[in-house]
């Protein structure tokens, strides 16, 4: 049985300034039209407590900076205070002065939530196995019914792996021993089959190599072996031949290149013979330039310069002038010295054309000097190719193929390794699937054990949640109900022997029968030692689903009626409706709340979503 747990007091930090009201009582009516924040207040509350599946309205997210709640327990008086910035809640027992430190809302992986630690405060623990977890959201399901989940499904929109431990667990049908067991089964059937696979594929992996066994691998090893030794001493071999024929290779390499360079000397050399022909034929034009002008100057002038007539003779002393005939006594001087000139002249031309001859003579030894080179050139640059086509490329090529060959043996080596190693993996496996197996065994039988107990324990719990369902939704509504039941296997309600999926086109039925199963978890978790839920209901306008008219006002006093007679002093119900409750209660605390009066009193009047 799960311990004390009830609600004292609620209250937001709007501007600096904490308001709320209070909780305290066994029943707690919030008599709360719309407009005046009902639903807020029980969607905040447990927020306080780390639930992550509540809807903070926008009156919360825009003016309240933290919401903290008040409740008792067994261990003392706590407070939970959610900061709605950092997301994080901070717990204190005010009986003991004992701090918590802040814990967030939705924690890192591996980390504490705050919603664990409210569950703890529950007396239930919070619980992370292969089947589900048992966390604060699914638990709220059960002590909380929300007003838009009122005329749904059961158990709304939460995880149904983890609302069905979750159901298991709180109403003692599955206990945490049992839960582990059942995991561990789940778990070590899952081992022994993933061990099994493995085992299976090695195998036939190892029939795809023909099932070798350790003496084939042997041979096949040393074989190979060989093969690799074999190899890398022929590499080393024309590694070392090589080395030799690389050297002569390099000298004969140098003989090329020398004759290169000869054949670059020989061009450059004809190149300068050339060059220095064109001075000589210059020089010798020149010559023949000056030798023509010394040959005309000495012709004798028969015709006048200016005019081009033939010159008619003149008699005089002396001799006479060509030009003029007239008597010329410097003649014979200047007709000396032009043949002094002339004969100069063709001296310079002969010496012009010697000169020229012999330039001609050394460009043209020049140009056959670089022919000489350049056959020496090609000649030895013919020899050392040759020799490298000759000596290095096979040996090459022959180096490579047998490193080649000594990296397929080494390949084939590991293969073979590898496979040597998969003889020892399969032994291995053998005896892991062996022990899997063995263990899943052992757990499979540990949990039928728990199973059986536990599955005539499920029928007894089913039969007891269901007289007290049927005890609380029959007279709820007896001209309709004429029975209400709870599944064995899936302790979800039924009501006329139909579930609640099926009841869908009815939301009266729908809206009675989550009230009646939460009011069942209440009387359960009184009555039932087993059962794990806290002492607490906190319902939140279920009767919207009713409809209206007598008929919904006769079906909502019924409902409330059987409300009020399930309240006592050893538990806590928080109702939430429009209307006022037709009995009153022992411990009755009713408040009126409308748009003029909400729930928060201190919210800013400038928001209309209370």
């Amino acid at each position: 049985m799960a311990g004390k747990f009830s609600f004292l007091k609620e209250e937001f930090l709007i501007d600096g300034t904490w308001g709320g009201l209070d909780l305290d009582a066994s029943m707690r009516h919030l008599r709360a039209g719309i407009g005046s924040g009902g639903s807020t207040v029980s969607e905040t509350a447990f927020a306080a407590l780390g639930a992550t599946s509540v809807v903070l309205t926008p009156v919360i997210v825009e003016q309240c900076e933290a919401i903290r709640v008040e409740f008792a327990t067994d261990e003392g008086v706590w407070t939970a205070t959610l900061d709605l910035a950092s997301q994080q809640v901070t717990f204190l027992n005010k009986s003991t002065g004992e701090v918590e430190p802040p814990l967030a809302v939705r924690p890192e992986a591996g980390k504490r939530a705050a919603g664990s630690f409210a569950l703890e405060r529950m007396g239930i623990p919070a619980m992370e196995t292969p089947r589900g977890n048992v966390t604060i959201d699914t638990v709220l399901v059960l002590v909380y019914l929300q007003q838009h989940h009122a005329g749904r499904d059961t158990f709304g929109s939460v995880n149904v792996a983890d609302m069905n431990l979750t159901l298991e667990v709180c109403f003692g049908v599955l206990d945490e021993a049992s839960a582990r067991l059942k995991a561990q089964a789940k778990a070590t059937r899952s081992r022994a089959t993933r061990d099994a696979t493995a085992l299976r594929k090695a195998n036939e992996q190892r029939h795809k190599y023909g099932l070798p066994t350790s003496f084939d691998l042997d041979l096949e090893q040393e074989r190979h072996d060989k093969e690799a030794a074999q190899h890398a001493a022929d590499r080393l071999r024309l590694a070392q031949e090589l080395e030799h024929h690389q050297g002569v290779l390099t000298a004969r390499d140098t003989e090329a290149t020398r004759a290169l360079q000869a054949v670059s000397d020989a061009a450059a050399a004809a190149d300068q013979a050339h060059r220095a022909l064109a001075s000589l034929y210059e020089r010798r034009g020149l010559a023949r330039q000056r030798r023509t002008a010394a040959e005309e100057a000495m012709r004798p002038r028969t015709h006048c310069p200016e005019c081009e007539q033939p010159l008619q003779a003149r008699s005089g002393e002396g001799p006479l002038c060509p030009v003029c005939r007239q008597p010329d006594p410097g003649l014979p001087a200047r007709q000396a010295q032009r043949a002094q000139e002339l004969a100069r002249a063709k001296d310079a031309a002969a010496e012009a054309d010697t000169a020229l001859s012999a330039g001609q003579q050394s460009a043209q030894k020049a140009i056959e000097a670089r022919r000489r080179a350049e056959q020496d050139a090609q000649r030895l640059a013919a020899r050392a190719a040759m020799y490298r086509a000759q000596e290095i490329t096979p040996r090459e090529t022959a180096r490579a193929r047998a490193g080649t060959g000594e990296s397929e043996a080494r390949a084939k080596l590991e293969a073979v390794k590898a496979r040597r190693q998969e003889l020892a993996q399969i032994a291995e496996l053998e005896k892991k699937e062996a022990a899997s197996s063995q263990q899943s065994d052992e757990a499979t039988k540990a949990w039928a054990v728990a199973e059986e107990n536990a599955q005539e324990h499920r029928k007894q719990t089913a039969k007891q949640l269901s007289q007290i369902f049927a005890d609380i939704a029959i007279p709820m509504a007896p001209d309709k109900i004429r029975s209400a039941t709870i599944d064995p296997k899936t302790l979800a309600p039924k009501i006329n022997n139909r579930t609640l999926k099926q009841l869908a086109r009815s939301a009266g039925l729908v809206s009675i029968a989550h009230t009646a199963y939460h009011l069942m978890a209440l009387e359960a978790a009184r009555s039932m030692p087993l059962v794990l839920l806290p002492r607490v209901q906190w319902l939140d306008a279920p009767l919207d689903g009713l409809g209206g008219g007598p008929e919904g006002e006769r079906l909502a006093n019924a409902v409330l009626t059987v409300c009020a007679e399930n309240a006592s002093s050893d538990s806590q119900i928080v109702l939430t409706t429009p209307q006022a409750l037709p009995v009153s209660p022992q411990g009755l605390h009713a408040t009126e709340h409308n748009s003029n009066r909400p729930l928060i009193p201190h919210a800013r009047s400038e928001s209309d979503n209370l």
